[in-house]
């Protein structure tokens, strides 16, 4: 039945199957991003690598994921997005493969990247599959239910890694995850419409590679800048040079993609209000967000002394609220429009962050629990009308690379936001007397124990909430001043 009936008019439940097929595949890329974390002490414990050696686990599959997801975009709006989603597959679970079997550091992080170039693939197209595959009438419910499959993502990558890695070994979450992409690639292959979006004319649009290598450079280099601000210091030369590096290749990016004739990304795009402020709004909310999900951790384990177990339980309503607002806002909004649902989210999302800004060294775990239960909740609500309101604008050609942009635009807020959260916790330690490190909480049981630099941790913490919430009150405005967009 399936392979008689993959064209979306002649089988009314495509639009479920197509669903199917991403939720599998987002599933798994979230749960592994967020399950590997859970393995890095093992890997780095087998390796005999340390901390900052491991951590490229993580920054180079990051740094792969979000210099390419523009190019892999535009790319599937030429090629249609069957072959690059299903290629993304493919290269997925190759590189879990090769991690599996990884017999030193340098094949990891070799796997690493194969997957981080694979997720880009998938990340371009899997929401642009979903929008194209719903009526657009129900635009806003489809991406609430793929904010759910990110939640859920999140919610059990820890769980299952953590089991695994402590009965099996860390190797042994590679092969669940090339199981489970088995699985989305097999439903992929027979659900997903090889016509989705592959009307193009290749008189008309060429792929600009030269493009493609400015924007990835200009990125990486911007990414890696910002990673290595609270190591290096903002005044470190080679902080600077990268960041200089980064405007450069960014402005040989906008000046070629203006003169050129089938550009990656059409500038004219971002003058329409919708797209501008969405993504802008979208940015700084990030930005101010990443400051939860980052520094909460270190205070509930090193200040509140409570376990990594514990941390993780009183962190968990993030994901789960996340997974039930999404489609509950997605389909408001696709009822009374975007704009509502999602000013009421970034001021849900504001409580959270302004409850972070009140913690002392004597606040409750409940005070954090509510903290993360309002940041889950505020995330939920706000990311289906925001891209839903963005993607409203534009024809189905342009899906792909719009829905990289969404993505993009996540990662180097979250990216940009806990480098400038670790910066001003690290400048306040620095003036109040402290080790100017974040890992002097972490050296000795003498030193966690010690109430002065529990305060200045504390203090550094408050400060970055507090310059969270201007972004935020800032992404807020711009929501709540812009156009109401509804899906027609």
């Amino acid at each position: 039945m399936l392979l008689k009936n993959k064209i979306k008019v002649d089988n009314p439940n495509y639009k479920w199957w197509v669903y199917s097929s991403v939720a599998v595949a987002i599933l798994v890329q979230v749960g592994d991003q967020t399950g590997t974390s859970i393995a890095m002490p093992s890997m780095s414990s087998e390796f005999n690598a340390d901390i900052p050696t491991v951590q490229w686990v993580y920054l180079l599959y990051t740094l792969c994921i979000s210099s390419l997801l523009l190019p892999m975009g535009r790319f599937s709006d030429i090629f249609g997005r069957k072959p690059v989603y299903c290629g993304g597959l493919v290269l997925f679970i190759i590189g879990g493969i090769i991690a599996g079997i990884s017999f030193n550091f340098t094949v990891l992080l070799l796997a690493r990247a194969v997957q981080g170039i694979a997720v880009s693939m998938i990340l371009a197209n899997g929401m642009a599959l979903l929008v194209e595959a719903f009526p657009n009438s129900q635009r806003g419910v489809a991406l609430g239910l793929y904010i759910t499959v990110v939640g859920m993502g999140g919610l059990l990558g820890p769980l299952v890694s953590g089991f695994l890695v402590s009965e099996f070994g860390w190797r042994s979450f590679y092969v669940v995850s090339v199981l489970v992409g088995v699985i989305g690639l097999f439903l992929s292959i027979i659900v997903v419409d090889y016509k989705s979006n592959n009307n193009f004319n290749k008189n008309k649009m060429i792929f600009d590679w030269l493009g493609a290598i400015l924007f990835s450079s200009a990125l990486a280099c911007f990414l890696l800048s910002m990673t290595f601000t609270h190591r290096l210091g903002w005044d470190n030369v080679f902080v600077f040079i990268g960041f200089i590096l980064s405007l450069t290749l960014l402005a040989c990016f906008l000046w070629r993609e203006k003169v050129f004739n089938s550009p990656m990304v059409e500038l004219s795009l971002f003058r329409d209000p919708v797209i501008f402020v969405g993504l802008l709004g979208r940015f700084l909310t990030f930005m101010a967000g990443s400051s939860v999900y980052f520094l909460m951790p270190f205070y509930v384990i090193q200040v509140m002394g409570l376990t990594a177990f514990t941390a993780a339980l009183l962190m968990t309503p993030m994901p789960i609220m996340m997974a039930i607002m999404g489609p509950l806002s997605g389909k408001l909004s696709d009822k009374i429009g975007t704009k509502w649902p999602a000013t009421a989210g970034l001021i849900t999302w504001g409580a959270a962050v302004l409850l972070g800004s009140t913690l002392s060294i004597h606040s409750s775990s409940f005070i954090v629990l509510i903290c993360c239960l309002l940041s889950g909740t505020g995330n939920g609500i706000f990311q289906s009308p925001n891209q839903s309101s963005v993607m409203s604008v534009v024809n189905p050609e342009k899906y792909g690379v719009l829905t990289a942009l969404i993505s993009m635009v996540r990662t180097a807020g979250n990216l940009t936001g806990t480098a400038i959260a670790t910066f001003v916790v690290v400048l306040t330690m620095s003036s109040m007397g402290q080790p100017p490190d974040l890992s002097a909480l972490e050296s000795s049981i003498d030193m966690i124990n010690n109430q002065e630099i529990k305060y200045a941790f504390t203090e550094g913490i408050t400060k970055a909430f507090k310059i969270g919430m201007v972004f935020l009150i800032i992404g807020l405005t711009l929501t709540a001043l812009g156009p109401n967009t509804k899906n027609r």
